[in-house]
């Protein structure tokens, strides 16, 4: 019995050894192939949305706020008043006293014309002016005036001149008389063209203030608007009021910052972590992929609006900004959300 269990160990172990040394039909030539990997050429980028326009606005003096007309979210118009200062009363009177001058100026221009001109109408010129300019005239005369003074020069101290030497006195009189006459010509036509020149200034100043620009001419005027628009804040944009920092009977100084107004219709994402190695695979118009971490169900597409030419550095790299142009708006979007920007080659 227990030879027969030996001689039934042995048969076993055989059968075991024999099944482990063959060979698995169909194995011994084959090989597992290796999975195909593909390079990702995608390029990712951290930025911060933000609207297209926008304007922080300051006062261009200091003083004391009188009168806040707007809140923070209120939806402005182009030149619109946010808030002024204290005074602004006296301000506007100081415009308006500059605008009658500018109106006053106008009228007193118009008188000094007509004046001007009927002077000129009503003086007598002898004939011998006739085809001469003022300026000819005098010129002529005086030629006239410095022969006639020649030739009676060697009698001069005569105190009863007749004669010859009466003669040549009575031309250097007349001489001088014509002199003088083409004179005073000339004065008067001198004085048409300024005349002329103040009203057309005079009209011009009006023009600008009926459009509201202002010229250098009109100082006083000008000087007002500037002191008036010095002393409101207004908005240069349409938009929202996004940050409203002035309060009544607040002080402020001057260039303080007072509010902020975007334009929250088109909006731009800005990223600056692209490096010197990834920027060089970057083109204006490419398009890209834009993900907002707040949104992250809600891709939105956009388009490479610039590229800058100056760099930073970031942690040792050197980095560029690149804005991006969105295509898409959302409602839920506000300023300084992160996106996540994937450039596709």
């Amino acid at each position: 019995m227990k030879r027969l269990t030996i001689l039934s160990t042995f048969i076993i172990l055989t059968a075991m050894l024999s099944a482990c040394g063959a060979e698995a039909p169909g194995t011994a030539e084959e090989e597992t192939p290796m999975p195909t990997v593909l390079a990702d050429t995608s390029i990712i980028a951290e930025g911060r949305l933000e609207p297209v326009e926008f304007a922080d606005i300051s006062f261009s003096t200091g003083g004391i706020v009188d009168e806040v007309f707007v809140v923070e979210g209120a939806q402005v118009s182009k030149d619109e008043l946010l808030a002024r200062l204290e005074n602004t009363d006296a301000l506007e009177a100081d415009v308006t006293r500059a605008e009658a001058d500018v109106l006053s100026e106008v009228a007193e221009a118009y008188e000094a014309l007509r004046v001007a001109q009927q002077r000129l109408d009503n003086y007598s010129l002898p004939s011998k002016f006739d085809g001469l300019t003022p300026a000819q005239a005098a010129e002529e005369m005086l030629v006239k005036v410095n022969k006639a003074r020649t030739d009676y020069e060697p009698y001069l101290g005569y105190d009863n001149p007749r004669g010859y030497i009466k003669d040549l006195k009575d031309v250097l009189d007349d001489a001088w008389a014509d002199y003088n006459q083409s004179l005073t010509w000339m004065n008067r036509e001198a004085d048409l063209e300024a005349a002329k020149i103040r009203l057309a200034q005079a009209q011009l100043d009006y023009e600008n203030l009926q459009s509201g620009d202002a010229v250098a001419g009109q100082s006083s005027l000008s000087a007002a608007r500037i002191a008036l628009s010095n002393a409101e804040l207004r908005t240069p944009i349409s938009g929202t009021v996004a940050s409203l920092d002035v309060k009544a009977g607040e002080s402020i100084a001057m260039g303080q910052a007072s509010a902020t107004v975007a334009d929250f219709s088109n909006w731009l994402v800005k990223t600056t972590d692209l490096t010197e190695l990834d920027v060089v695979n970057i083109a204006e118009g490419q398009k890209v992929t834009v993900t907002l971490d707040a949104m992250p169900e809600s891709p939105l597409s956009g388009t490479v609006l610039s590229i800058g030419q100056n760099y930073s550095e970031s942690q040792g790299d050197v980095v560029y900004e690149v804005t991006i142009a969105l295509e898409e708006t959302d409602p839920a979007m506000r300023w300084g959300m992160t996106a996540l920007v994937e450039f596709v080659e």
